[in-house]
């Protein structure tokens, strides 16, 4: 009887120890993690804080690189455009009989393109549009390009490796219209890479 009472005594108490001792270290590791440093602490300063919808400054944006201008060569697939010179072409293009008169007025448009390209091309006069400072588009006018050209080079050419054809465009637009940009393809159906006129 003794015996059985004494060694659960001391089983009491060595379970009462491992709780102590268990204790005291879950004490000492919170207390441990709670502990002010010795240095101040850094608290988020408000003024520093930048919203998510912040507007971003002017100028940190990439600006989009300016088109060519005038006299400055640009190769849409197989031909190089140049554009040497834009003018207001009056009401009528054309002279003698071959005439034609514009539904408002005509915008011509000198042009220079080169197959740079390793086989025959043709170019159409198609490929080629205006674009006025509101953003609209203008095509060119066929027939008013044969009448002020003399010839039909501008209008549609086939064009070897290394070869070109030089000669006007003209566009009937609005009266008052401001060409801004024309727009070269070697198709009629993207929207072309502009050229800046002016």
């Amino acid at each position: 009887m003794f015996t059985h009472t004494h060694a659960h005594s001391k089983r009491t108490a060595l379970s009462a120890a491992l709780i102590a001792l268990v204790g005291a270290a879950a004490l000492t590791g919170c207390s441990a993690g709670t502990q002010p440093s010795d240095g101040p602490v850094a608290r988020p300063d408000a003024s520093e804080e930048v919203p998510a919808d912040a507007p971003v400054e002017a100028g940190s944006e990439p600006e989009a690189p300016e088109a060519p201008g005038l006299n400055t060569p640009v190769t849409v697939g197989s031909f190089q455009f140049t554009a040497l010179g834009v003018a207001d072409a009056g009401t009528t293009a054309g002279s003698g009989p071959l005439t034609q008169t514009a539904q408002g007025t005509y915008v011509r448009v000198d042009l220079a393109v080169t197959n740079v390209g390793d086989k025959a091309e043709t170019f159409i006069v198609n490929y080629v549009k205006i674009k006025d400072a509101e953003g609209k588009t203008y095509d060119a006018d066929g027939t008013a390009t044969i009448y002020a050209s003399g010839d039909a080079q501008t209008w549609i050419a086939g064009i070897n490796p290394g070869n070109s054809v030089q000669g006007p465009i003209l566009f009937d637009v609005p009266a008052g219209t401001t060409p801004v940009e024309l727009l070269v393809s070697d198709n009629a159906f993207t929207d072309g890479t502009p050229i800046t006129l002016g």
